[in-house]
């Protein structure tokens, strides 16, 4: 092998061996400032605690909407007062109390056929109970059906069940998840031989009211009124110091 060529060669060794030198001691500067970062953001831990409730509405809200079609709006209106009073009479055998009884305005539209040409009116009239005696409102939504038997064109919507003492329990429940959230923390800091200090951020995330043993969240909060039974379910976010 000539001489020229191996001197070559060797410069090529030597060459590859600063560079390869030089590639470790870069990495060993990049892990030692990885780590210094680690050890600065370990001075505080983040959990999440919550906080669980069983509760049971105790306010409920049912409507019901009367509608009639007629050719004329005399008819129809006629039509629509005889539907308004067979409901107060079923309402009445449900023993509802009429103060509590609530008739909206009724709604008239016009109806046309494809020619634009009038061929009759529809009226509709919403009635609405609400009261804390929710197995009544229960069973009225239920039998409410027996006016499609008396010839109303009736539609008994599902009753909303609401629980009116979630203002109570706000402050209950968040203090029970930051105790929570305390807990936790500490069970971190403890398999690291530390101890957990002041807190130095918190927030409250949005309150869940689900149905009972639910699993659902959301982001922006659930407000379930399909339910009597349900759940309340409060979230803390907090940040610890580790000492």
């Amino acid at each position: 092998m000539p001489v020229n060529e191996q001197s070559f060669k060797k410069n090529q060794t030597i060459w590859a061996s600063l560079i390869l030198g030089l590639a470790l001691i870069t990495c060993a500067v990049v892990v030692s400032a990885g780590f210094v970062r680690i050890k600065g953001y370990g001075r505080t831990v983040s959990v999440t605690g919550a906080a669980f409730k069983a509760i049971t509405s105790n306010y409920a809200v049912w409507e019901g909407n009367i509608s009639v079609t007629a050719p004329t709006m005399e008819a129809a209106y006629d039509e629509l007062k005889n539907g308004r009073r067979k409901t107060e009479t079923f309402l009445e055998k449900e023993a509802i109390d009429p103060e509590i009884i609530e008739f909206k305005p009724v709604n008239i539209y016009k109806n046309y056929d494809r020619d634009r040409v009038l061929t009759g009116y529809s009226l509709n009239q919403t009635v609405k109970v609400e009261m804390s005696d929710v197995s009544r409102v229960t069973r009225l939504a239920k039998n409410a059906s027996v006016l499609i038997e008396q010839g109303v064109e009736f539609n008994s919507r599902p009753p909303q069940y609401l629980f009116t003492g979630l203002d109570s329990l706000k402050l209950e429940m968040i203090q029970v998840a930051t105790e929570n959230a305390k807990l936790r923390a500490e069970q971190l800091a403890h398999t690291t031989e530390r101890s957990v200090g002041a807190p130095t951020s918190a927030r409250v995330g949005v309150f869940q009211i689900r149905p009972r043993h639910s699993q659902d969240v959301s982001g922006m909060g659930i407000s379930d009124v399909s339910s009597i039974e349900k759940e309340i379910v409060s979230t803390v976010h907090i940040s610890f110091i580790i000492e």
